[in-house]
């Protein structure tokens, strides 16, 4: 009779052993995918802000594209000289944003459309006619084409 109760204590333990293993798994598995899918959202997110700064340099109505500083904002300025105005995007405070007015006008961030967050998103003139995008997945570059 000892032997059996041995073997079913035996046994509840080694149950309970493989639940909490199982459940430890589950946790983890859970975690990991979690990670997986906020690191692949903050990519999309990164890259559709990429996407979106391309495409306005690109833009059929741009006439120049230009690097400034605008009280003390390092802005991307994409002007439309016939229209008189430009828009402008901007990195500040972990934020990317866009705003719109009349050529050399100040800028009012308060204002500005937020395009998206990013820890790094850092405008440099590499030549006349390129400009690089550096940001927290690498760099890309713009063809100003002036």
């Amino acid at each position: 009779m000892e032997r059996r109760i041995g073997k079913d204590l035996t046994r509840g333990l080694t149950a309970a052993v493989l639940f909490l293993v199982i459940l430890v798994l589950v946790v983890f598995s859970a975690r990991a995918y979690k990670n997986t899918v906020d690191l692949q959202n903050g990519n999309d997110r990164l890259r559709s802000m990429l996407s979106y700064a391309v495409t306005a340099v690109n833009s059929d109505r741009a006439d120049t594209v230009t690097l400034e500083d605008r009280d003390g904002i390092q802005v991307l300025c994409i002007r439309d000289k016939e229209a008189g105005s430009e828009r402008r995007i901007f990195f500040l405070d972990g934020r990317v944003f866009e705003d719109s007015g009349m050529i050399g006008s100040k800028i009012y961030p308060e204002d500005a459309s937020e395009i998206g967050e990013a820890e790094r998103f850092e405008f440099v003139q590499v030549s006349e006619e390129l400009i690089r995008i550096d940001t927290d997945l690498g760099s890309t570059y713009i063809h100003t084409h002036r």
